[in-house]
């Protein structure tokens, strides 16, 4: 008995495996990425693609800018929204994301942010550049008291 629920087992994970696998391949046109940025201020970055697809790896700088901030009360704690574009200057051109993050302050000056992002422009001038990318995906970070930033993006970019 115990030898056949074992089997049975294996034959449903098996069976959900292949399932998650041909979902996954009927949008094959989504490359799943990874951005990271850090240093002070958030000052430098690296997109790593977690999948095949036309974007390549990268790396330079990023900025923040032009972002607005309001309050919201969840579960009874006050947390700050905000909505920060964040620019990626790398070898590969300039991807531009729109984020929408809400913080969560920490005892001595620490916060942590969750949000999501999209993609709101890119340049670039050959393959595997960010010129008519498309793309959004969920976002953690950490600040600390000295001004250290690490923020990772994780989703979706696809050609328009």
């Amino acid at each position: 008995m115990r030898k056949t629920l074992i089997a049975a087992a294996a034959l449903v994970a098996i069976v959900a495996m292949s399932v998650a696998v041909a979902a996954g391949g009927t949008d094959s046109a989504k490359q799943r990425v990874r951005i990271d940025v850090t240093g002070t201020d958030g000052s430098t970055f690296v997109l790593r693609p977690m999948s095949h697809g036309p974007v390549e790896p990268d790396n330079g700088s990023s900025s923040f800018c032009c972002w607005r901030s309001w309050n919201v009360t969840r579960a009874g704690a006050k947390l700050e929204v905000t909505n920060p574009q964040l620019t990626l200057t790398g070898k590969h051109g300039t991807l531009t994301i729109r984020e929408r993050i809400e913080w969560v302050g920490l005892p001595d000056d620490w916060s942590v942010q969750t949000g999501t992002w999209k993609v709101v422009g890119g340049t670039g001038s050959r393959t595997g550049t960010y010129a008519g990318l498309s793309g959004h995906g969920r976002i953690t970070s950490v600040w600390t008291h000295s001004g250290y930033l690490r923020v990772r993006l994780f989703g979706f970019l696809e050609q328009k």
